[in-house]
């Protein structure tokens, strides 16, 4: 082979494309280009502007030898003469200016805690922009110093999030910032969340979402508002009954389109394209009949774009475009207003992590597939297999390893349900020869295993490994009841959509050693894990990530366990319902484990807390079954995706050491 195998540190050599925002004079793409930076163990990026045949440019820049500089979110101003940013550069996250004809960027805003979402108005006067807390300014001067405890004192029930920590009282508003006085106005008030602000097309008007229902920690059920900007008077334009999210309107301002649904706030199903009529408020479900949600979720380790989901309009107001998970695919489709949903308007085999649209011929799509982490492509809307490269920052590194293909199958689960996988072979396969094999589990369960580029997985197949991964019931891309068919049946048929999809494998694929398979998941895939050496000793060994084991401590110390628990486990109340939330936890059946398992779990992962990984630790150590424990300090549950790189590196090697010394 004239390639080499991909190593574990090629992970650091990767750079990810992402956020691609069209001029508004349609002719220059800007996007965030990340890096990863192995010295300083994280992330930097910058902003880039390419024009529409390739022809690019790095436009902002900042070095730091103390930090990690970020710049993020590029949004044009309306007349395309300047390009607004946010960036770390200073401390905080603030919103920065620079022209597009060039010069030095212009510090915008200067607010203490940073600032979040922004937006500018249509007149490219204001920006609407979300602060949590009151508002502090760099320059207001304390009267005096007060020593600050850091005891933390709770009183919610949603009082930490995964990523985030502890929250305190502050909550996020959405403020106005006037460009030339540099004066904030105050549009939100009161002891609630608000966020997602969108100016209307003649700029007279802005719209939010948040809530304030009395109950905001049990049933959090988001609502649109209304702010006239002239008389400050706030309207409740509609209660929703579910999460909400891409606020976007016609050009026309006659039409808010909404990412969402309207099934509470625990629901996994599809997220669908909704339209309101701004005049009367009038809603109507655009892609109610089509049975996929209306967002990215195919899970991969090799993608860094921080895009937020987007609804866009067609230059008519006719069409607004999405993207959906299908299968292991995401593509760009369009809806007109009648509900009637295109084809695809981009490749299969492909994951499209954001976009934008340039005219109704054409759009701007960071694609990935299984060889490539995404690169900004132009996408011919009227011929899906007319895609031109924009950029190709990983054409060395793809020059220089070898990347297994992976092989799509689908089989029949034990009840006749059809099932979707995926196979690997290794690095310098030879024909007629055996190969142990990996399962990989992904977590969710809502979410999907598909078409992208993931590097764990290609490591694996360059150590000599059979990748074997499927998407069971509980998975997004197969409609609302394939996700939902999870729901009170952990460990139950989507245990044997998986098994199955082990024994097809090795009844079709005839390279796979059946002596030596080795299983591995985070997440829902780590409890997936733990289910399955409690059930089976085929697997040689087992390396659970971020799992779960017990499901009524959990119901207690995640951060979602209070209304996660009880809605997964079909209605199971944390006082009536023991027995049940301690029959599908793999803890009660520690005993029958005989397989040797890995634990490796991050200490601030507050999605599956610590404790979890300590109890299955403690308990199989207990029991006499070979295991270790591997705990990544300041890490999250995002460990694998975006923690340090070196403790990525260093949980790689641990993964796949665990295997290798067993074969």
């Amino acid at each position: 082979m004239t390639k080499r195998p991909i190593t574990a540190e090629d992970l650091v050599k990767f750079k990810f494309v992402g956020d691609p925002v069209v001029s508004p004079t349609k002719d220059k793409v800007a996007y965030v280009l990340t890096h990863v930076d192995k010295e300083k163990d994280g992330y930097y990026s910058y902003i880039y502007i390419t024009d529409l045949k390739g022809n690019g440019r790095q436009f902002t820049s900042h070095y730091s030898k103390d930090s990690l500089v970020k710049d993020t979110a590029p949004k044009w101003s309306p007349d395309g003469k300047n390009l607004a940013f946010r960036s770390n550069r200073t401390g905080k996250n603030q919103v920065w200016l620079l022209p597009t004809d060039g010069g030095e960027a212009v510090q915008l805003t200067d607010v203490k805690q940073g600032i979040g979402d922004f937006v500018w108005s249509p007149d490219g006067k204001q920006l609407a922009v979300t602060i949590r807390g009151e508002l502090k300014l760099s320059t207001d001067k304390e009267d005096e110093k007060k020593e600050e405890s850091d005891v933390k004192v709770i009183t919610r029930l949603r009082y930490k999030g995964d990523g985030v920590g502890i929250y305190n009282d502050d909550r996020t508003h959405v403020y106005l910032f006037d460009l030339d006085t540099k004066e904030y106005t105050k549009v939100t008030e009161g002891d609630h969340n608000f966020g997602q602000p969108r100016f209307t097309p003649d700029g007279k008007n802005l719209f939010y979402i948040g809530t304030k229902a009395e109950d905001k920690e049990w049933g959090y059920l988001p609502a649109i508002w209304k702010y006239e900007i002239a008389s400050k008077e706030e309207t409740l334009f509609y209660q929703g009954n579910g999460y909400l999210m891409a606020p976007s309107f016609s050009s026309d301002g006659k039409w808010l389109a909404v990412a969402g649904h309207d099934r509470g706030e625990r629901s996994q199903g599809n997220a669908n394209v909704l339209l309101f009529s701004v005049e009367t408020g009038e809603l109507k479900n655009l892609t109610n009949k089509f049975d996929y949600t209306a967002n990215n979720l195919v899970g991969v380790d090799a993608k860094y774009d921080s895009a937020e989901l987007r609804l866009i309009w067609d230059a008519a107001n006719t069409h607004i475009y999405f993207i959906a998970t299908v299968s292991g695919d995401c593509q760009l489709f369009k809806v007109n207003l009648e509900g009637q949903v295109s084809d695809a308007l981009s490749p299969s085999v492909a994951n499209v992590t954001s976009y934008d649209i340039v005219n109704d011929d054409q759009a701007v799509l960071v694609l990935g597939t299984p060889h490539s982490t995404g690169d900004l492509v132009t996408q011919d809307l009227t011929n899906v297999k007319h895609v031109e490269k924009l950029t190709d920052w990983n054409a060395e590194l793809y020059k220089e390893v070898h990347l297994s293909t992976p092989e799509n199958f689908h089989y029949k689960s034990t009840d006749g349900w059809d099932i979707e996988g995926w196979i690997m072979k290794p690095y310098g396969y030879e024909e007629g020869k055996k190969y142990p094999m990996i399962l990989q589990i992904h977590g969710g369960p809502a979410t999907a295993y598909g078409n992208g580029l993931h590097h764990e997985m290609q490591l694996m197949a360059s150590k000599g490994y059979v990748v074997l991964y499927t998407n069971p019931r509980g998975s997004h891309g197969y409609g609302h009841d394939f996700v939902n068919a999870v729901i009170g049946d952990y460990g139950g048929m989507d245990y044997e959509d998986i098994m199955a999809g082990v024994d097809y494998a090795l009844a079709n694929f005839n390279y796979i050693d059946n002596e030596q398979l080795f299983v591995t998941g985070g997440s829902y895939g780590g409890f997936m894990t733990n289910v399955i050496v409690t059930r089976t000793d085929r697997f040689k060994a087992a390396v659970t990530q971020r799992s779960i084991c017990n499901w009524h401590s959990f119901y207690g110390t995640s951060d979602i366990g209070f209304f996660f628990t009880e809605w997964q486990h079909g209605h199971a109340d944390l006082w009536d319902d023991v027995e049940k939330l301690l029959k599908v936890s793999p803890l009660t059946y520690a005993r029958d484990v005989k397989t040797p398992t890995l634990i490796l779990h991050s200490e601030q992962d507050l999605r599956c807390p610590m404790e979890q990984a300590e109890q299955w630790y403690v308990a199989l150590k207990r029991l006499g079954v070979e295991t270790k424990l591997v705990r990544f300090p300041d890490e999250n549950h995002d460990l694998s995706r975006s923690g340090k790189p070196k403790h990525r590196l260093e949980r790689l090697q641990h993964l796949i050491g665990w295997f290798d010394d067993r074969l």
